[in-house]
């Protein structure tokens, strides 16, 4: 963690704070120093004093921000200007929070595991990100400053104390954002509505209409799948630092005071939805980067890469259980020539239906992937040698009965040759299993094509 502060008395203050609660403390005392030192240690946080000669605090948070390398720090602005003027200026320069000097010790821990808990989330997604986009199958996604369209962002829920206090939230909401509100009128609806509507953010009052509690709606939010990412502002009634630092620790993202400035809550409001919008899109890119990283694009199967991940999940059920599982391996015969007679598109229409009619053919159970140009793969849990011959001459069948469609218009007959590798609890290698089954397919290529060949027993 990075304490940056340039009197020396209050650097020692902090050091000393937070080295009691197990951080390790590094200091800077000015902006210049601070701007050189997050860059080189990578700091979890910075703790960044207003009130400086060089550079204020704001402008090393900016710089902070600014820069890829270090946008995704935490940054707690510290200050004894406790007005809402300075925090929406800070949050608007890209803070994550604010404390006022002197500040509450429960105060000052509460926001530093909360903003840690973000940290250690944040770089969790952005390894993975990065690992993605080093296999190049991710996209660029950008630093959690870069500009971000929030007026796409879902609908607020707001969950006040009163209806009245609901209504004036929303109308103050509505004249400064272009998101629409959603104002509940208890605990319970704020739990459906949270279910149906699935709010970017909510606004959690502490006391809730109909006697609720604020608190127990923030634990629930955190609780459930659908609400787990969405941003939670809590609501604070007269400084109360107890009940602030129980919803941090509770799931809450944020919390401000009642009674509060408007544009400080619009301030808090969009720097959530920044950070809640950066993580989405972290985790779509890694979502759809593992899809890339597992599904052939031209068939939509498997590809070889999940397929031998998954032969090894295939291979410990029979182990577990003293069973027998099946792989194939099939090759449509000839296929070089339908590429050279109709073209590549043509060749890519019959892989397409080949994968099709491929899967009608096998269980739910089974997987099936392509591992290469012709070449298909299937994986039959809890098969033995007859029920594997039964399938293996049931796909070979539905290929030799019916003829591929070409995407002039046109058809062409394709037949498939099959080779099967029967496995037992024994076996230990799953590279050996699929190597026979490919041995097997080279048998009944040499036989003819238009077949199914077993391996022999290993």
């Amino acid at each position: 963690m990075l304490v940056v502060d340039d009197v020396a008395t209050n650097r020692l203050l902090l050091r000393a704070k937070l080295s009691s609660a197990y951080y390790d403390v590094v200091v800077a005392e000015n902006g210049a120093q601070a701007l050189q030192m997050a860059r080189s240690e990578q700091p979890d946080m910075v703790m960044l004093d207003v009130l400086m000669p060089d550079m204020d605090g704001f402008e090393v948070c900016e710089a902070l921000k600014a820069r890829e390398e270090t946008a995704h720090i935490p940054v707690i602005m510290v200050t004894a200007l406790d007005t809402p003027e300075e925090r929406i200026r800070g949050l608007d320069a890209g803070a994550d929070d604010f404390l006022s000097k002197p500040f509450n010790d429960l105060a000052l821990f509460a926001r530093v595991r909360n903003l840690m808990r973000m940290k250690m989330m944040f770089d969790e997604l952005r390894l993975r990100d990065m690992t993605s986009r080093e296999l190049g199958i991710a996209d660029f996604v950008g630093d959690i400053g870069a500009d971000m369209d929030l007026d796409t962002c879902g609908p607020i829920l707001l969950a006040p104390p009163s209806d009245a206090q609901g209504a004036l939230w929303a109308e103050q909401l509505s004249a400064r954002l272009a998101i629409p509100t959603i104002v509940t009128h208890s605990e319970r609806e704020a739990t459906n509505l949270a279910r149906m509507e699935l709010p970017d953010c909510f606004v959690v009052h502490q006391s809730l209409a109909e006697g609720g509690d604020g608190l127990r709606l923030v634990s629930a939010l955190r609780s459930r799948p659908e609400t787990r990412q969405s941003a939670v502002i809590l609501v604070v009634e007269n400084g109360d630092v107890h009940v602030a630092a129980k919803g941090l620790d509770l799931g809450a993202s944020d919390y401000i005071e009642s009674p509060f400035d408007i544009s400080e809550l619009i301030a808090r409001i969009r720097s959530q939805l920044r950070r809640k919008r950066y993580s989405d899109r972290l985790r779509s890119n890694l979502r759809n980067g593992l899809k890339l990283a597992a599904i052939d694009p031209l068939t939509g199967i498997y590809n070889r890469r999940y397929a031998s991940q998954h032969v090894l999940r295939v291979m410990e059920r029979a182990h577990d259980t003293d069973g027998v599982f099946a792989v194939m391996m099939i090759d449509l015969d000839k296929f070089k020539s339908i590429n050279d007679r109709f073209g590549h598109d043509a060749g890519d229409a019959v892989l397409k239906e080949f994968s099709r009619r491929l899967q009608e053919n096998i269980r739910g159970v089974d997987l099936v992937a392509r591992f290469g140009g012709e070449e298909f793969f299937v994986a039959m849990p809890d098969v033995d040698q007859t029920a594997a011959a039964a399938a293996a001459e049931r796909i070979r069948r539905a290929i030799e009965g019916g003829s591929m469609p070409l995407p002039d218009g046109g058809a062409v007959e394709v037949t498939v040759s099959i080779g099967v590798a029967i496995a037992t609890a024994a076996d230990t290698d799953p590279e050996a299993i699929i190597k026979r089954a490919d041995s097997a397919l080279y048998r009944s290529k040499e036989a003819g094509r238009n077949r199914v060949s077993f391996a022999q027993a290993a």
